[in-house]
């Protein structure tokens, strides 16, 4: 996605662990597939059953000889990712195990295999919020709009909006770029930029058609979270829809990977740290909304890992 010349970066310190588990991996497959098995296995694997296993699992290496898998675990070992022991009782068998620097090496290609995941399906991503939004929330050039979002308001969903309405410097009176007080200084072209809080967006009452609301609930305490959706129905002429993109609960370890990915979320989100983002369960967000909405004038929509709440007031 473009960025504009005017948007900021944030200087993310990351430690020197951190560095370590953002670079790239640098064991081939098979090696990882050594580290793999040793990590889940709960005692020290026999060499000649590793061969065993790796021959069954992958049928490209079932004629490779024995000699280049002692090969493979002599270079490991130099590596120190993993190291061999004897077994009382076992003669003269040579036992594999991990060591910590091969975990971090296994964690490294996780989060690395997980990133390339996320950027090849972001493209696609974008594609389904693009037609979702246009679908749901049928905005014309003359509504008047707003975006609220903790972060630079250009992730994802302005794209969007920008194709939908065809923004011009003539739509910038009815366009408006909301920002909670936790944002980045990021101006948008062909909005009214805005700073807001919680509890008071500087709009008049009965105002927009149209609100986005982008990974913003999900920054704020239950209590602001509240607070927001009642300003953002207040500011909504009677019929007007908000589309709230929240993140959906789903596997913790990718939550974890792509929190790993974007330094915390602080590539998305504000200039100051203002806790963690929360997932969301899909009725506990959509009884939230409903509190000041009604039920009956809220719908769930799934999108992969993003949750949609559709509310007309």
């Amino acid at each position: 996605m473009e960025k504009t010349d005017k948007e900021e970066t944030i200087p993310v310190e990351i430690s020197k662990d951190d560095k370590r588990i953002l670079t790239v991996f640098s064991v081939n497959w098979i090696e990882l597939e050594i580290l793999k098995i040793l990590n889940r296995s709960s005692e020290p694997v026999y060499k000649g059953e590793m061969i065993s296993v790796l021959r069954n699992k992958h049928d490209s290496i079932t004629e490779k000889p024995e000699s280049s898998f002692y090969a493979i675990f002599d270079k490991l070992e130099k590596s120190e990712f993993i190291k061999t022991k004897s077994i009382p009782g076992q003669g003269y068998k040579t036992f594999l195990e991990i060591t910590e620097p091969g975990q971090n090496e296994l964690n490294r290609a996780l989060y690395w295999g997980i990133s390339s995941i996320f950027e090849g399906m972001l493209n696609q991503l974008i594609s389904v919020l693009n037609d979702m939004c246009v679908r749901t929330m049928g905005c014309l050039k003359e509504m008047n709009y707003g975006v609220i979002s903790p972060n630079n308001p250009e992730f994802l969903v302005p794209e969007m909006c920008n194709e939908c309405v065809s923004a011009s410097a003539e739509d910038t009176p009815n366009r408006f770029n909301i920002l909670m007080p936790y944002s980045k200084e990021t101006l948008v072209p062909f909005y009214q930029n805005l700073r807001a809080s919680p509890d008071n967006i500087p709009l008049k009452m009965d105002f927009l058609d149209r609100v986005n609301s982008i990974l913003t609930l999900g920054f704020l305490e239950k209590k602001d979270a509240k607070e927001l959706i009642k300003e953002v129905h207040r500011i909504l002429k009677p019929g007007a829809k908000v589309a709230f993109y929240e993140i959906l609960n789903f596997e913790s370890y990718l939550f974890e990977a792509l929190r790993y990915l974007t330094h915390g979320f602080q590539i998305f989100t504000p200039k100051k740290s203002i806790g963690e983002l929360k997932q969301f369960d899909p009725e506990e967000l959509k009884e939230l909304v409903s509190e000041t909405f009604g039920k009956e004038n809220v719908e769930l929509i799934f999108l992969r890992e993003i949750i949609l709440v559709i509310a007309i007031k």
